[in-house]
């Protein structure tokens, strides 16, 4: 007989592959991320073409509590979206109910050596006792993947933000609950536009839908 024991933080609640298909970054219910990446020896035999391993591992989201609202926000990671690469970096969206984070992930396998300011133990030194100049260099070092946070956009959804998505132009993304949709730049954090937002107000024997574009462009009223 054979037990098998989780977590409900280690459930897996979005997938989503890269523009290649070379990463494969899941988030949990714990608000983790994990990315796999598809072994270099398996693309060119057919009955290893699917297997990835993993690549980097981190905390994208935190359990959070609202004040205001006496209400507990979740870590959990409700969607993700990958940026197409630009340079040797790769970047990514994830967001919880509210929070909608970009991080950067990239490689480094070289550590600078000989600092003028710093001992070998990373220790600032004393100025006055410098009497040489060194020019730095770049050793090797085992491959480390690190996961950097970039930006936090949050407090602009009321509902819980159910999907994200990067625009063409590479400079915006939207982010969507149930009666919003806001448009994001990635280089202004505390600023959102909406350009849907839906109002519903029943009451017998009217029913009003007003759908509102930041453009002006969509009104409309029944």
């Amino acid at each position: 007989i054979a037990f098998v024991f989780f977590f409900s933080a280690d459930i897996i609640s979005t997938v989503e592959f890269n523009h290649t298909g070379e990463l494969l970054a899941t988030g949990d219910k714990g608000g983790r991320v994990v990315i796999f990446q598809r072994e270099q020896e398996s693309k060119n035999q057919v009955h290893r073409r699917g297997e990835y391993n993993v690549y980097s591992t981190f905390q994208s989201h935190e359990p959070e509590f609202d004040y205001l609202k006496s209400l507990e926000i979740e870590e959990k990671i409700n969607k993700i979206r990958w940026l197409p690469q630009q340079n040797a970096a790769y970047f990514l969206l994830s967001t919880n109910d509210k929070t909608v984070k970009l991080w950067k992930v990239s490689e480094r396998d070289k550590r600078p050596e000989g600092y003028n300011l710093k001992d070998e133990e990373g220790r600032l030194r004393d100025p006055a006792t410098i009497t040489t100049l060194r020019v730095p260099v770049l050793r090797p070092m085992d491959l480390m993947v690190e996961a950097t946070p970039r930006r936090v956009f949050s407090n602009a959804h009321t509902y819980h933000i159910n999907s994200i998505s990067v625009n063409s132009d590479y400079e915006t993304y939207m982010s969507a609950d149930d009666l919003r949709i806001n448009l994001w730049n990635f280089e202004i954090t505390n600023q959102s536009f909406s350009i849907l937002f839906l109002v519903v107000t029943t009451s017998w024997p009217e029913s009003v839908f007003r759908y509102e574009q930041a453009c002006g462009i969509w009104n409309r009223s029944e």
